[in-house]
């Protein structure tokens, strides 16, 4: 394998920054808060009508930021269902932890929750257009939003509740435990996500540098960079010469640190778009995981994301 090969791998850099610690993929199980938004829609008591609300979800004890979410499926369970389910699993329950029971009880049976469930209608109430409207990572929250038809029995059910299955990629809360380079690659990570494209890309290099200094264990002598990286790389794989990912990539080295010096100079216009953005993070991702991996190989390399 070669690095256009290599690079060509689908979700590459997901599966990089997931070996690495930087990146979490889970799936999550939420209650949803449907209480009304009564500005938009009139409490209407035993009348059968469609509400509208807008509420969020909390994950700052969870994750340091989401990249981004998805709803993969709704479901409503009767809380009598949840005492049956923790016997049949022997998963304890309680009434405080539902949502990390019902996880366990999906990841031992994908089916269980088409199997137990309501679907999102039960009597009078049906579940309708949940989408998530926003992520906001400053202060750890998911803001979703949608609409159902129901009466006043169904805005704080007692015996009943709508649960949510998410999917999501993550910033572990652990990333400040790491290496501070490993949270210079999650914010231009998330900065790519965000289309911030110059930004992104000026924080990988700082990335990078971060890396090779703390590898070389806190050298600040004002040396070319490249010239430092070289000195790391050689004292883990000592014939550099017959490295594989080192003699392939680094000839492309100096026209990404072209592009970065022109971004930090500020005096020639430059257009970074989201493609140059991906290309340079997937090069710096690559010469860190080759050197944390111990890698001489594409195919090396390779083998420790493809799972």
């Amino acid at each position: 394998m070669n690095y256009i090969q290599f690079s060509n791998k689908q979700n590459l850099i997901d599966k990089i920054l997931i070996r690495l610690g930087i990146l979490t993929t889970d799936n999550v199980v939420i209650k949803i808060n449907n209480n009304p938004d009564y500005d938009i829609t009139e409490y209407r008591r035993n009348v059968v009508a469609n509400y509208f609300f807008n509420n969020f979800w909390d994950f700052s004890s969870k994750y340091k930021s989401i990249v981004d979410i998805n709803i993969l499926d709704n479901h409503i369970f009767h809380f009598d269902t949840l005492q049956s389910l923790s016997k049949e699993y022997e998963i304890e329950y309680n009434e405080g932890n539902d949502c990390d029971f019902l996880l366990q009880v999906l990841i031992q049976n994908k089916d269980a929750f088409e199997l137990n469930s309501f679907g999102t209608e039960v009597n009078d109430f049906e579940l309708h257009n949940l989408r998530i409207r926003t992520i906001d990572n400053l202060k750890g929250r998911i803001y979703y939003e949608g609409s159902f038809q129901g009466d006043s029995s169904d805005i704080e059910p007692l015996d009943w509740g709508v649960y949510s299955t998410l999917g999501l990629n993550a910033i572990p809360n652990d990333i400040d435990n790491l290496p501070f380079y490993k949270s210079l690659l999650a914010e231009s990570y998330l900065l790519l996500k965000e289309k911030k494209f110059k930004l992104s890309y000026f924080l990988t290099f700082s990335a990078f540098e971060s890396f090779v200094n703390f590898e070389l264990g806190g050298n600040d002598e004002p040396d070319r960079l490249k010239d430092k990286f070289k000195e790391l790389f050689g004292s883990k794989f000592i014939v550099l010469n017959s490295h594989q990912i080192y003699t392939s990539i680094m000839s492309m080295y100096d026209n990404y640190t072209s592009n970065r010096n022109t971004i930090a100079h500020g005096r020639n216009e430059i257009i970074i778009d989201q493609e140059m953005v991906k290309s340079s993070l997937l090069f710096i991702l690559t010469l860190i995981s080759t050197y944390e991996l111990n890698s001489l190989t594409f195919d090396d390399l390779y083998s420790n994301f493809d799972n």
